[in-house]
C-alpha cells in the first residue's frame, strides 16, 4: 500500500492504521497521537475503497472531536467526504436515529428535546401530585439522577430503601410516561429509545447496520453500560469495531462510564487484535517517570509504560512544594507565575490544576489581587444562562411545540397570564387528559378571562410565524440580527433591564442574546436559510458541549479541575492540594483506582514542567486542621522529584543579583531628589 497515510507514523501507529477487519482495540497512552491514528486509518480506508465514506460511522464523546477528524480526512481525501462520513456523538447519533424512525419510536416528526433544567421543572410538577408531607425538601438534581439510573438500569440495588429511594421508584414510570405525553426525548433518552427501537423493531436495526460496515469510538474508556449496548448492536453481523482510549484515564465512573468496558473488550469480541500506543510526544522523560510510578500502583488495568519522543532527559525534575496554609499555597501560584514569566514563558503557557472547585476559589481570587490575567475552563455554559434558555424556549416552541417550552416563555415577558391562569390551564389538562399545549387553544373552555386568552392566543401566533419571520430579513441585516430585533420588539429587552437591578450587568445579558443571534447566522451561513436548518439548529445547540473555545487563543493562565483537564497540555501545569481528602477526595473519591488515574491524568498534562503542591494545613468546616500528604505522592520514590519543604525554590546567584538590582532601582525611583548644598 501507499505510505501516504502512514508516513512519519511509528511502528505500532502504521499496524493500527493497516488494519481492516475485525475487532482492534487501540491502547492509546496520553500523547500517543491517538487522533492521527484515527484520521489516517479513516482516510486509508476511503481512499483505498475498503468502505465509502457513507460506511464509516465514527463515535466520539465531544463534537469538537468529530469536526477535527472530519476535518482532517476531508483536507487528505477531498471536501465531498466531509458529507459522507458520519462523525459525532453518541447522543447525535441517537438524536439521527431516532429522527429517521421516528414512526416507530413512537414520537412525532418533530419531537423535541429536553435539557436537565426542562427535566428538573418536569419533575417538580410531578411532585406536586405525590402524597408526601415531606416532599418539598427533596433535592430535584439528585433524585432526577436516581431516576435516570433506574431508567438506565444502573441503579444500585440496596436493601435499605430511604424517601428518595422509595419516591424514585414511584416517580420514575410517571416521568417517563410524563416525556411521552410531552412528545420530548431527554438526554438519557436519546441512548435508552433507540435502544427500545431496535429490540422492538429488528428491520429498523437491520438498516442502520447494513448503512455502516466499520465503526469506530474514540474515548473509550469513558463509555458506559448503554453506550456500550448500542456499539454491539451496531457490529454484531460483521463485528468490524475499532476501540480508541487508554484505561488509565478513566475518569468519570461517578457519570456512569465503566472502566470494565475498555478491560474486557479483548473477551468480548473474539480474535481481537490490541496495539499499545506507548510512545509519548507530548512529555519531558522526568515528567513521565512521575507519571508511570502513579499509575503503576493501580494492578486493575492493561500493562503499558509511556516512554518520551520528544527528546532525552531535560535534566529538570518535577518539582513538590510543602506550603504552611491554603492561603500560602494561593501566593505561591502568584509567585510561580511571575517565576516562569521570567523563564520565557506566557501566561497562556500555564495551567493550574485542583480536585475540588473550591480550590480555584481561592487561587482566582489571589490572581485577580496580583491582576493575573487567567481564566476558567469548564464553567458554566453560556447555553446554560437562563436568557439563552428563554430564546431557545422560543424558537422549540416555533418549530416543535411542546409543554415543557411553552410553559417556560407563557409570560416572558410578560404578558398577564399569571400563576392563577396557569394552574387553572394545568387543572384542565389533567381533567381531560389533553396536553397543556392544548388546554392553552382551549383557554375559553378552562375559564381564562377574555384579556388573558387573547394574550395565549397572540402568543400561539407570535411562535407560529417566528421560523418565517426570522427567515425574512432586510438585504444588509441576516437571519440572528432580525431574530434579534424580533426579540427585542416583543419586549424581552425591556423585560432583561426590569429584571436586572444593574443597568449594566442587563446589557451584558442582553449581550448573550446577541450572541446567540450570531452563532444562529454561523449555523445557518453553513448550511441553507430554510424552517428545516432552523430546527437542526435547535437539535445542535441541544447537544452542544463545545461553547468556550474563544478564550483558548487568549494570553491567560488557565484554572480547571482535574476532570476539565482532560484531552488537553500545557508547557508548565501546576497541581495544587495534593493532601489526602482532597486528592484522593473524602467525599467524592470513593473510587481509589480512579482517583489515582485522576492524579495520572494531571501529570500527564504537562509537556515541560510539573510543579506539583500542597499544604501543611487547611481550613474545613471554618476550622483550621493539619492534613496529611495524599498517599499518591507517597507511593512515587522521592528520587524521581525535587522537595521543597520550605515552600520556595532556592535562588541562583545570578538570579540574586538580578533580584537586588531590581530592588535597589525601585527604591531609588521612590526616593525624593537629592537637594544640594549652597
Amino acid at each position: 500500500m501507499s505510505n501516504f497515510w502512514t508516513q512519519g507514523l511509528n511502528p505500532e501507529q502504521v499496524k493500527a492504521v493497516e488494519h481492516n477487519f475485525g475487532p482492534l482495540l487501540i491502547l492509546a497512552g496520553a500523547g500517543s497521537g491517538k487522533t492521527t491514528v484515527l484520521v489516517s486509518r479513516t482516510g486509508r480506508m476511503i481512499s483505498e475503497k475498503i468502505a465509502k465514506a457513507d460506511e464509516i460511522c465514527v463515535l466520539t464523546f465531544t463534537n469538537k472531536a468529530a469536526k477535527e477528524l472530519k476535518h482532517r480526512v476531508s483536507a487528505k481525501v477531498g471536501a465531498q467526504v466531509k458529507k459522507g462520513l458520519w462523525a459525532g456523538t453518541f447522543h447525535s447519533f441517537g438524536l439521527q436515529i431516532l429522527r429517521r424512525f421516528h414512526r416507530q419510536a413512537g414520537l412525532s416528526s418533530h419531537f423535541g428535546i429536553v435539557d436537565q433544567s426542562d427535566c428538573s421543572s418536569i419533575l417538580k410538577e410531578l411532585l406536586k401530585d405525590i402524597k408526601n408531607s415531606s416532599k418539598e425538601n427533596f433535592d430535584t438534581d439528585k433524585l432526577l439522577n436516581m431516576i435516570n439510573d433506574r431508567r438506565t438500569g444502573m441503579a444500585m440495588k440496596t436493601v435499605a430503601f430511604d424517601e428518595y429511594h422509595e419516591m424514585a421508584e414511584v416517580l420514575t414510570p410517571k416521568f417517563n410516561k410524563r416525556l411521552e405525553i410531552l412528545g420530548v426525548v431527554d438526554f438519557e433518552g436519546l441512548l435508552i429509545k433507540p435502544l427500545e427501537l431496535f429490540r422492538e423493531h429488528p428491520e429498523s436495526l437491520e438498516k442502520v447496520q447494513s448503512a455502516f460496515s466499520q465503526v469506530m469510538v474514540d474515548e473509550f474508556q469513558d463509555t458506559n453500560r448503554l453506550q456500550m449496548e448500542l456499539i454491539h448492536q451496531l457490529v454484531k453481523t460483521h463485528n468490524n469495531i475499532t476501540v480508541v482510549g487508554d484505561d488509565d484515564q478513566s475518569i468519570y465512573g461517578w457519570r456512569g462510564a465503566e472502566v470494565k468496558n475498555i478491560l474486557n473488550f479483548p473477551k468480548e469480541f473474539k480474535n481481537c487484535e490490541v496495539i499499545k500506543l506507548e510512545r509519548n510526544y507530548r512529555s519531558s522523560t522526568e515528567i513521565l517517570a512521575v507519571a508511570n510510578a502513579a499509575i503503576a500502583q493501580n494492578k486493575n488495568r492493561h500493562g503499558k509504560i509511556l516512554r518520551t519522543e520528544v527528546a532525552a532527559e531535560t535534566g529538570v525534575l518535577p518539582e513538590l512544594f510543602v506550603l504552611e496554609r491554603e492561603e500560602d499555597e494561593c501566593d505561591f501560584v502568584v509567585s510561580e507565575a511571575q517565576y516562569f514569566l521570567r523563564q520565557g514563558y506566557s501566561y497562556k503557557d500555564f495551567a493550574v490544576l485542583y480536585r475540588s472547585n473550591t480550590q480555584g476559589a481561592l487561587i482566582e481570587s489571589s490572581l485577580r489581587r496580583a491582576n493575573i490575567p487567567y481564566t476558567i475552563t469548564g464553567g458554566t455554559s453560556i447555553f446554560d444562562r437562563k436568557e439563552v434558555k428563554d430564546v431557545m424556549a422560543y424558537l422549540k416552541q416555533a418549530v416543535s411545540p411542546n409543554d415543557v417550552s411553552l410553559r417556560r416563555i407563557i409570560n416572558v415577558p410578560a404578558r398577564g397570564i399569571g400563576d392563577t391562569s396557569i394552574e387553572k390551564l394545568s387543572e384542565f389538562s389533567k381533567e381531560h387528559r389533553i396536553s397543556f399545549v392544548d388546554s392553552c387553544h382551549r383557554w375559553r373552555e378552562a375559564g381564562l378571562p377574555e384579556k388573558t386568552g387573547e394574550a395565549i392566543e397572540h402568543l400561539i401566533s407570535f411562535c407560529h410565524t417566528l421560523p418565517s419571520r426570522i427567515l425574512d430579513f432586510k438585504v444588509g441585516s441576516s437571519p440572528g440580527a432580525h431574530f434579534v430585533e424580533i426579540l427585542q420588539d416583543l419586549g424581552y429587552r425591556q423585560y432583561i433591564y426590569n429584571n436586572t437591578a444593574d443597568p449594566s450587568v442587563a446589557e451584558k445579558k442582553w449581550t448573550v442574546v446577541d450572541i446567540v443571534g450570531r452563532v444562529l447566522d454561523s449555523y445557518l451561513g453553513k448550511r441553507s436559510y430554510e424552517i428545516a436548518s432552523i430546527k437542526s439548529f435547535i437539535d445542535a445547540m441541544m447537544l452542544r458541549d463545545d461553547v468556550n473555545d474563544e478564550d483558548a487563543a487568549q494570553n491567560k493562565i488557565q484554572l480547571m479541575t482535574l476532570h476539565a483537564s482532560k484531552g488537553l497540555e500545557f508547557p508548565v501545569v501546576i497541581l495544587a492540594g495534593l493532601e489526602e481528602d482532597l486528592l484522593p477526595h473524602k467525599t467524592l473519591g470513593g473510587d481509589i483506582d480512579e482517583e489515582r488515574r485522576l492524579f495520572y491524568v494531571g501529570l500527564t498534562r504537562a509537556k515541560q514542567r510539573l510543579v506539583m503542591s500542597r499544604c501543611q494545613q487547611r481550613k474545613r468546616h471554618g476550622v483550621v486542621r493539619p492534613v496529611s500528604p495524599s498517599r499518591f505522592l507517597l507511593e512515587i520514590t522521592k528520587k524521581l522529584y525535587k522537595e521543597y519543604p520550605s515552600g520556595a525554590r532556592p535562588v541562583s546567584g545570578q538570579e540574586r543579583e538580578d533580584l537586588v538590582s531590581s530592588f535597589l532601582k525601585s527604591l531609588e525611583k521612590k526616593s525624593p531628589s537629592n537637594v544640594k548644598e549652597n
